[in-house]
């Protein structure tokens, strides 16, 4: 029985010598057929990254060279006619900006839209194009004055969101907005340029002088003055809230604005209306008009009176 048992574990020791061996020869074979492979993949691996870092150097090299870099001072901006000829050179030396940028750098274009995207005067980047080897095609959204705002001595110009501007750049003998001209007594704190004014008389302004122009009312009636001085003061004076003024010194008085929410208020284009009847009779110079009033249903005016002429005897 112990004899059994030997000859078992004897077996089982030969068989296991045998498997042994025999994976030890083919890893063996398997080892001299693989070597020479990975030796050949090592050195090509190697000559792959030699190359390609060989090439990025060289791209890092073409890509300073002078031809693939541009600067801001090159930027071809077109100029509207509203604007003068010191927004086209400011606008290329804003102080964010670097003397040179390479063409190939990382978010250019983003960085460029950034910058120019909180200058003053530019409403929104429409976009910006690479084009090789060293331009910039630039489109810019420009903040455009709609009306000018006059109170006493002093003028200010805004755009159709009551942004304010900065003059300087603007040409103000200009029919797209100085006419007619927004004017009040009473303006809030003025808000730094490239903000929105928070003024209820210079945003009914605003709104009103384009309904004029939509409609070409200031041209008809020779209209060259909002007066906004008592926007949404109504209430406690019993006057008009907007008053327009002609050239021949007429008032019209066009009432509240829409944002003054009084109930019964007539629309823009009901006392519209109201005045192209008043016209029809007297006129659309309203020459003979100390003031007109729009603001019912049934229109009033009221005319100059007539002064007598004293001849002298001789």
């Amino acid at each position: 029985m112990k004899q059994s048992k030997v000859n078992v574990s004897v077996l089982r020791s030969l068989t296991l010598t045998a498997i042994m061996n025999a994976f030890t020869a083919k890893m063996s074979a398997l080892r001299r057929t693989l070597y020479p492979f990975f030796f050949r993949f090592t050195i090509f691996a190697c000559i792959i990254i030699f190359i390609m870092w060989g090439m990025q150097r060289a791209w890092y090299s073409l890509t300073e060279l002078n031809i693939f870099k541009v600067s801001p001072v090159s930027f071809s901006l077109h100029t509207p006619s509203w604007m003068n000829e010191h927004f086209s050179e400011d606008i290329k030396r804003i102080a964010a900006l670097n003397d040179q940028y390479g063409m190939y750098e990382n978010n250019l274009t983003r960085r460029i839209a950034d910058i120019y995207g909180g200058v003053v005067l530019v409403k929104n980047v429409d976009s910006i194009k690479r084009v090789f080897p060293n331009k910039l095609a630039i489109k810019l959204v420009l903040r455009k004055p709609v009306a000018i705002v006059k109170s006493r001595n002093n003028t200010y110009l805004v755009d159709q969101d009551g942004v304010l501007l900065p003059k300087e750049y603007y040409t103000l003998k200009n029919e797209g907005y100085d006419s007619p001209y927004i004017q009040s007594s009473k303006l809030e704190r003025l808000p730094l340029y490239g903000t929105e004014w928070n003024d209820k008389g210079v945003k009914a302004g605003i709104e009103l002088v384009k309904f004029l122009r939509a409609n070409n009312i200031h041209t008809l009636f020779k209209i060259i003055a909002v007066d906004v001085s008592s926007v949404c003061k109504r209430r406690s004076t019993g006057k008009s809230d907007i008053i327009l003024w002609t050239e021949n010194n007429t008032q019209i008085r066009w009432g509240c604005s829409p944002l003054c929410n009084e109930q019964n208020e007539l629309s823009n284009e009901e006392k519209l209306q109201n005045l192209l009847s008043i016209a029809k009779t007297e006129g659309t110079n309203l020459k003979l008009m100390e003031y007109v009033d729009v603001r019912w249903k049934k229109p009033l005016g009221k005319r100059w009176a007539k002064i007598t002429e004293v001849v002298e005897e001789p």
